[in-house]
């Protein structure tokens, strides 16, 4: 297993822990220590993604570093549980924008990894980022109601039933795939 891979896998680890981590944490640490692993910690993602990867999320990631710095020097308890709205909502802004553009974050994602397309992808993909553009919009407005309601439901919301919706969508989205290609030949 390369090094990049074993970035990625503790990347993701961390990412789905992070509200736990938070919620447990906060009681015993300083706010800015969490902004500033939150940093290093999507800086170091950052330097194991493939460049055509890291060019396609760069707005992104640069919203998401400069608000983990913001969050470590302001120690906001606030700003470290809005992370999951920041999240939703700049994908959410990267994934509509996109539908305007020639491709779309999905297609440009794909052609990056240098993966086959049929002739129906380019459309598949424009529709599938606009169910997640919406789907980001709607994560992220329930991950700011649950932070205003308490620390609890922040922390069950966005440790479980958040990835739970998305696995969710991303597995009805297989299904759906599966039986897209079959319906065209593919």
């Amino acid at each position: 297993m390369s090094s990049g891979s074993v970035f990625r896998a503790i990347f993701f680890v961390l990412l789905a822990l992070y509200p736990f981590i938070v919620f447990v944490g906060i009681q015993h640490l300083p706010i800015g220590f969490f902004g500033t692993m939150l940093a290093l910690v999507l800086l170091l993602r950052a330097s194991v993604m493939r460049p055509a990867e890291r060019r396609a999320i760069l707005p992104v990631l640069i919203v998401y570093v400069t608000y983990a710095a913001i969050t470590a020097l302001s120690g906001s308890q606030q700003l470290l549980l809005w992370y999951p709205a920041v999240i939703n909502f700049s994908l959410c802004l990267l994934f509509a924008l996109s539908l305007r553009a020639n491709e779309s974050i999905l297609l440009r994602l794909v052609r990056a990894r240098n993966m086959r397309l049929s002739v129906y992808a380019p459309a598949y993909l424009h529709r599938l980022t606009a169910v997640w553009a919406v789907f980001f919009l709607l994560n992220g407005s329930m991950a700011i109601l649950t932070g205003a309601i308490s620390l609890k439901a922040w922390a069950l919301y966005n440790g479980l039933i958040a990835y739970l919706l998305t696995g969710a969508l991303m597995g009805g989205e297989l299904l759906f795939r599966w039986w897209y290609k079959r319906s065209k030949g593919v």
